[in-house]
């Protein structure tokens, strides 16, 4: 048995990337458009979701070495608790009187999709070239 690279790593890496990449800005934006505690909300909503997408791809990984049922059980079971965690963020941090809670919402939810509509277009989709796809049109990558 041959061992696979590990695609869920690098895709979490990318995406991590992807993220503090664009966090300057959607922080200034939220800081220009709701204050300090815009610019709070939105670091915070960041920083869990790039922890979030992080502990997916690490639980994930870990179940993939083991068999295809551990892993849809991973899958499923992991949604939930990585909800849950953000559930709970959200209730720990509804009244804090340093963080504008509209904008951490609106972070969560945005840069969530945002990031992994981003990274679906870098992901190869063929077994010759698992997780990121090559860069450039020798490897039928995009221009």
């Amino acid at each position: 048995m041959g061992t696979n690279p590990p695609v869920e790593k690098e895709i979490a890496r990318d995406l991590a990337r992807r993220g503090l990449l664009v966090a300057p800005i959607i922080v200034l934006v939220a800081a220009v458009v709701r204050g300090f505690g815009g610019a709070t909300g939105a670091a915070v909503g960041i920083a869990i979701v790039i922890a979030n997408l992080a502990f997916a791809a690490a639980a994930q990984g870990w179940a993939a070495r083991r068999s295809t049922a551990v892993l849809g059980g991973v899958v499923l079971g992991g949604y939930v608790m990585r909800l849950a965690v953000v559930t709970v963020a959200l209730l720990l941090l509804r009244h804090a009187t340093w963080l504008d809670f509209p904008a951490f919402g609106v972070t969560l939810a945005v840069t969530h999709l945002g990031l992994l509509v981003w990274e679906a277009h870098s992901v190869s989709m063929t077994l010759a070239y698992p997780g990121l796809a090559p860069a450039g049109p020798a490897h039928g990558g995009k221009d």
